[in-house]
């Protein structure tokens, strides 16, 4: 039974996977590097932010760790001074999220940075839908190790009772690196066909087209459960 829903947040909750990698690809080309958009999705979606520069800059024949954070202070940089007004939430979230809310505990594990998150949460109104969010700051290994997840259980279990098991999480995913990260946490996973085919999302439980689809019955039916509305 399914007592808990965690989610990614990029390409999950929000539209924002083509939004890092311009802003990954202006720091490179400041520096004279390059990153195509097939490359990003290759090695930088569903991993931290560290983890993607680097991949990055190793494409670039660069393997230098000063040259790494150098990097990712400003695609920050650049990524916050878009992320008011280029940063969509995707196409159902709000009424998703409070679906969910009505019937289950909700957590965010993410690679992005936690302030990242909050501001696109305060600014759809959701905020206090998550009591628990882990973020970028948070895990020493990011996804496609399972510590997101298994963090974001533990931090739920401070008020759960009884305690919840991996089994009774549900992670909602939109990459290989992140099924694979559920999947070693011992949890259920839905993937979302967001910026990847099917084959590459084959070991979720079940794979549908969008957010929205989570209030369909037949993802429930999937798990034995009846549907949310």
């Amino acid at each position: 039974m399914v007592r808990a829903v965690i989610f990614d947040f990029d390409g999950v909750l929000v539209d924002s996977e083509r939004l890092h990698y311009e802003a990954l690809a202006c720091a490179l080309k400041e520096k004279g590097m390059d990153l195509t958009w097939e490359e990003f999705k290759v090695g930088c979606i569903g991993v931290p932010d560290w983890d993607a520069v680097k991949w990055a800059l190793k494409r670039n024949g660069v393997d230098d760790d000063k040259q790494t954070s150098e990097v990712l202070r400003r695609k920050t940089e650049i990524y916050d001074a878009w992320l008011k007004d280029r940063l969509p939430a995707v196409d159902g979230m709000v009424d998703v999220v409070k679906a969910l809310a009505q019937k289950f505990v909700l957590a965010i594990a993410s690679g992005s940075f936690r302030y990242q998150i909050e501001a696109v949460l305060l600014r759809e109104g959701v905020r206090d839908l998550f009591p628990v969010i882990v973020g970028h700051e948070d895990c020493e290994k990011g996804k496609p190790d399972p510590t997101p997840f298994l963090l974001a259980m533990e931090r739920l279990n401070e008020f759960m009772a009884p305690p919840l098991r991996p089994h009774e999480c549900l992670v909602v995913e939109d990459s290989p690196a992140g099924i694979q990260a559920a999947r070693k946490a011992g949890m259920k996973c839905v993937a979302l066909r967001s910026y990847y085919e099917d084959e590459a999302l084959k070991d979720a439980d079940i794979i549908v087209d969008n957010l929205k689809a989570l209030l369909l019955p037949k993802v429930w039916e999937h798990f034995h459960m009846p549907p949310l509305l």
